[in-house]
């Protein structure tokens, strides 16, 4: 399979999970939040088994129809456990659902630190099909003990019944969110296809370019409960989002270096540096943005029940998947026709724009709070 097949195979992952997260929000009250995180959870390790499987097809034809819809199929997989997994934690800690999503994007950090290197372990061990085959595993495994674990769906004290998408999005507070979450997700895979290619220059040894790539994942980790923290204390979502945005605008800038700072000479500390707070600083734009939604669900008018808290996971899941499917594909393509420190900058201008909307439009609503 060419590197192009390769990476559509990768954006069709997220482009199902951008449509299908909406359709699981709205099933959720009908189905059950705990049946659909298991179904999503068995539906996602069968997958991956699958796909490590088709090191025995030999046709190439057959081999890249297979990896669209197992691919396909496990995305299905992911966007319902990870629709259904925002409102179990609503529910079950309803006080302290920032600081908990944080302490989940600390395990996404780490699984995104660790993980290259145990597949590689893996792969090496008992090539293509052995990363799959334990992952998947691990998943089927994790089923059984989320079905003990998890509560029952009678133990929610909620309404059950659908909530509206069309609704929801005439809410300005909400589209705005949904936009920075689009925006920060970008941010974030447009580094997939970029960063490497701009780290060679140093001549980084293949262990020190991965120390690099582990120390933004895992500043992204250490920081998201801190900012969890902080939101759920303050409950400032706009501050954060705004000042988050801001200041990846400029760890973007410093990372290219931007041609608008030419005194910049571009030196290994400074891409660690650049990095390190753009980790920080990601985590800090997007963490907030789930309970933002909610809140701005809820002071719309919307009722605190299990058809609205569905309908905004799934619109979340949808806004993140969108953006993970948007960085990787411009920020290659920039990265083709302007560079590395142009691309950067395009970016870090679209950062800074919406740390400017964001920032006036929260400015203007407590303003009008205040007159009230």
């Amino acid at each position: 399979m060419s590197e192009t097949l390769a990476g559509l195979v990768f954006s069709f992952y997220a482009m199902v999970v951008f449509v299908s997260s909406p359709v699981f929000g709205k099933l959720l009250p009908r189905f059950g939040v705990k049946i659909t995180f298991i179904f999503g959870i068995i539906t996602s390790g069968i997958c991956s088994i699958m796909f490590g499987s088709l090191q025995f097809v030999n046709d190439s034809t057959a081999f890249t129809v297979l990896s669209f819809v197992i691919r396909g199929t496990e995305a299905l997989g992911a966007s319902a456990y990870s629709t259904a997994g925002y409102v179990l934690i609503i529910n079950i800690f309803p006080k302290n659902g920032g600081v908990v999503r944080g302490i989940l994007e600390t395990f996404v950090g780490l699984g995104m630190s660790v993980g290259p290197a145990i597949g590689g372990l893996l792969f090496a061990v008992g090539g293509f099909g052995l990363p799959f085959y334990v992952v998947g595993m691990i998943s089927i495994l994790m089923a059984p003990l989320n079905l003990y674990v998890l509560p029952s769906s009678e133990d929610y004290k909620l309404e059950v019944k659908a909530g509206s998408f069309k609704n929801i999005l005439k809410l300005p507070s909400v589209i705005i969110t949904c936009l920075v979450v689009i925006v920060v997700s970008a941010t974030w895979g447009f580094l997939d296809p970029t960063l490497e290619p701009h780290l060679r220059k140093f001549n980084l040894s293949a262990g020190n370019m991965g120390l690099i790539f582990l120390l933004l994942s895992a500043m992204y980790g250490i920081f998201s409960p801190v900012w969890g923290f902080i939101s759920d204390k303050i409950t400032n979502y706009w501050y954060l989002m705004s000042m988050g945005l801001f200041f990846n605008s400029f760890s973007l800038l410093f990372l290219g270096p931007s041609p608008v700072l030419p005194f910049l000479e571009q030196t290994i500390f400074l891409n660690i540096l650049s990095l390190s707070a753009l980790g920080i600083f990601v985590a800090m734009a997007v963490i907030p943005t789930y309970q933002g939604i909610l809140d701005s669900a809820l002071n719309g008018g919307f009722c605190d029940d299990l058809g609205t808290h569905s309908v905004v996971a799934g619109l979340w899941s949808s806004a993140y998947s969108l953006g993970e499917m948007l960085g990787p594909a411009v920020g290659g393509v920039m990265l083709q026709h302007w560079g590395f420190p142009k691309a950067s900058t395009a970016i870090a201008g679209l950062n800074f724009l919406f740390a400017f909307v964001s920032g006036i439009y929260f400015f203007a609503r407590t303003n009008k709070k205040r007159n009230l």
